[in-house]
């Protein structure tokens, strides 16, 4: 190499150091989201949406999603239910008694992860039938229970207390989802009294062994199994219902007031409507890469998808929180 061509490098080089655009300072940063299988359709929008970083999303469960968070294997954990003392007891090193199980926020760092909670949307639980089911279109807690304990559960369609004269003698089958998810853990809250602790009522139907609740992690393996059987109950995020409509038959809740169908529209009064999480490290390195995508989920932009996807956005059902997160973001 002569010293003029030398030169010549030497300057080239010079000037990609200090200007923007060279190889490599124009990559974006790479995110990882991973959870609720609730959240995913959200996510999977956010994703291809958001310009200013990669980000690849998968599911597997809220308790999977924020597993891995504490593990430091994800940057943002999605979670259709609040973070519980039972995740942070999965580790050793962590103290068990340190979040506030009524908010699912700490300010206990876990494995050096300090969790900071976001509610990015809101989402309808939607207890689904067969779309010929005639006899199960509106129910209460007392016939969920029934069903979806191991409390002297009904075995067929005509032992559900008042459906003895409606509805067939058939086995009824579960199709739902699974322990790890948080819709999981979400329906029974609300169907089993004091769920989760020392003096918790019952267990489930799964619990139970008798074969009846076929658990899966994916919400669509769901619908389709409840479609395709004219004795099957199961319940899901309403955005799977909204992106097959006609599928499934949606069963009223009465929750003590009348009974409500599950919808958009009804989120203020439905007994089983509920906050949709994305949880992240408020220790994390990338951080600002982090509240960065965040801050999309919460703009107006992000806040559309919710609209497309099926879920309730955040200003519908609560507009203070979403301004107090947004001003979190600007701290």
């Amino acid at each position: 190499m002569n010293v003029k061509t030398k030169t010549t490098l030497m300057i080239a080089l010079f000037f990609c150091s200090m200007l923007a655009g060279c190889a490599g300072d124009d990559e974006k940063p790479s995110l990882v989201q991973t959870g609720s299988s609730t959240v995913l359709p959200l996510a999977v929008v956010w994703a291809e949406d958001y310009q200013d970083a990669d980000v690849s999303v998968s599911g597997g469960g809220s308790s999977h999603g924020l597993n891995a968070l504490l593990n430091g294997e994800t940057d943002l954990a999605d979670a259709s239910r609040i973070m519980k003392n039972k995740d942070y007891g999965k580790f050793d090193d962590c103290d068990d008694t340190a979040v506030d199980e009524s908010t699912g926020s700490t300010s206990t760092p876990c494995n050096g992860v300090l969790p900071v909670k976001w509610v990015v949307a809101f989402d309808v639980l939607a207890t689904i039938v067969h779309p010929d089911n005639d006899w199960a279109t509106s129910m209460n807690f007392t016939q969920l229970y029934s069903i979806f304990t191991d409390d002297n559960p009904a075995a067929y369609w005509d032992e559900v207390p008042g459906m003895e004269s409606t509805a067939p003698h058939e086995l009824i089958e579960i199709y739902a989802p699974d322990e790890a998810s948080g819709t999981f853990d979400f329906f029974f809250e609300s169907v089993i009294e004091d769920w989760g602790k020392d003096s918790q009522v019952a267990g489930t139907r799964l619990e139970s062994g008798d074969g009846v609740y076929h658990p899966s992690a994916d919400d669509n393996v769901i619908m389709t199994a409840i479609k395709n059987n004219p004795y099957a109950i199961g319940y899901l995020g309403f955005a799977y219902v909204k992106e097959n409509p006609g599928s499934v038959g949606l069963v009223s809740l009465d929750g003590g007031s009348g009974p409500v169908e599950p919808s958009l529209s009804t989120v203020a009064d439905y007994p089983m409507a509920r906050p949709l999480h994305v949880y992240t490290d408020a220790y994390a390195d990338n951080r600002g890469d982090v509240e960065g995508y965040i801050s999309f989920a919460l703009s107006e932009e992000g806040q559309q998808v919710v609209d497309e996807v099926g879920y309730v956005r955040v200003a519908m059902v609560n507009s203070e929180l979403l301004e107090s997160q947004k001003s979190m973001l600007n701290d």
